[in-house]
Formats: C-alpha cells, structure tokens, sequence
C-alpha cells in the first residue's frame, strides 16, 4: 500500500512537472509553416511586406495572435517595419529569423519574393514532418510505463492467479 501511493505521488509530480513545462514553453516553430502559407497567399493577392504582417492576425494560429497584434498595432502607429520585425524576431525566437530577414530584405529591395517564400514554406514543412516523425518513434517508450504498471498486472491477476489457485487447491487436496 505504501509503495502505490508511493508511485502515485511520483506519477503525479512527474506529470505537474511536464504540464509546467509544456505551459511555460509554447513552441511558435510548429506554426511557422501555418504562418508562411498565409503569408504566401497575402503576398500573391498583392499585399507588400509590411501589408501583409499588418494583416497576418487575422488568419494566424491562435499562440501568435498576441504577438501578431502587437506587430500590426505598431505598424499602424507608424513605427517602421524593420523595427517591427526586429520586435517579432524577440518575440517569436529562432524559428522566424529567416522569415523575418527575407521580409526585411524584400521590403527595403522592393524584390519579388514569392518563390523565396514557397521554398521558406516547404522546407518548413519538411521540418515540421520531421519532427512528427520523431514523436511518433517516442510514443512507444511513453507508452511502456502504461503498458508495464497497468495493462500487465492486471494480465497477472485474470490469467495467472486463477491457475495458481487451481493448482494450490488440487495439490492441498491429494495432500490431505
């Protein structure tokens, strides 16, 4: 009895610590391939830069909208689009350092940069892929404190303790 509610309450730290982590880390590079697709399309309906991270908001994935926001508040206060992206680089951490830096570049140039884009946005797909493909080789290793506390000693109890005690009746009675 000491040793369950012993595992009990380390499960329970063990599961308060990864909510608290995951809580406090929000992954913004699992939304940067969301956010260049809509990028993209704002780019190809004619939008420029600093017109198209104005409108970015609206369509984004709900863990960039405050960010976003901030972005486009500032861009309608007047504040320029370098600045702007050198706020949302802070913000948002690595993963956007290439989007931001191919918008800067494209905003002060005045280049096209559609095809920059579609590269930007497929090999952050492929990363993105990648990384599914990395968690679903680990859910079997999570999947193995279940599988060994719960699944097999129950296995123990319907299977093998039934044959167990058949085999202690027969022997006590051919004993006595």
């Amino acid at each position: 009895m000491i040793s369950i509610s012993a595992l009990a309450v380390i499960v329970g730290i063990v599961f308060y610590k990864r909510q608290q982590k995951s809580a406090a880390a929000v992954d913004f590079g699992a939304c940067i391939p969301e956010l260049l697709d809509i990028l993209l399309v704002l780019i190809r309906a004619g939008h420029g830069p600093s017109a198209a991270v104005s409108q970015l908001h609206h369509w984004a994935p709900d863990q960039l909208y405050k960010t976003l926001i901030q972005a486009h508040t500032q861009l309608v206060a007047g504040t320029r689009f370098v600045e702007v992206m050198k706020t949302l680089r802070d913000h948002l951490g690595p993963s956007v350092y290439p989007l931001c830096d191919i918008l800067v570049s494209a905003d002060r140039d005045g280049l096209p940069i559609n095809s920059v884009l579609d590269q930007l946005a497929y090999h952050s797909h492929l990363e993105r892929r990648r990384l599914q493909d990395v968690a679903a080789r680990q859910l079997p290793v999570r999947l193995l404190f279940p599988l060994t506390c719960c699944i097999l000693p129950s296995f123990v109890l319907l299977a093998m303790v039934p044959l167990l005690v058949n085999s202690l009746t027969v022997v006590s009675g051919q004993v006595f």
